[in-house]
């Protein structure tokens, strides 16, 4: 699981429920014009690298699960 901090650096846990929460909220930004499209698209981007990473650590624990002798690198390293 991966950790980011906010803007008053406090470190939050980021998991789907993290992330679904974010997605909302910056969509309530958006209609309510508080922040910009482009800032928008660019929490959106940010929010698919992040389910992308999640997906690979999800496929990394089925693979090794299912594969008792598979090596895989670990990325955090």
């Amino acid at each position: 699981m991966y950790q980011i901090k906010t803007k008053m650096e406090t470190t939050k846990k980021v998991n789907t429920r993290e992330l679904l929460r974010h997605t909302f909220s910056t969509m309530m930004l958006l209609k309510s014009k508080a922040i910009s499209v482009e800032e928008a698209k660019a929490q959106a981007n940010l929010i698919k690298q992040s389910n992308n990473l999640l997906r690979y650590e999800l496929d990394r624990a089925i693979a090794v699960q299912k594969f008792e002798k598979i090596e895989i690198r670990n990325i955090e390293e």
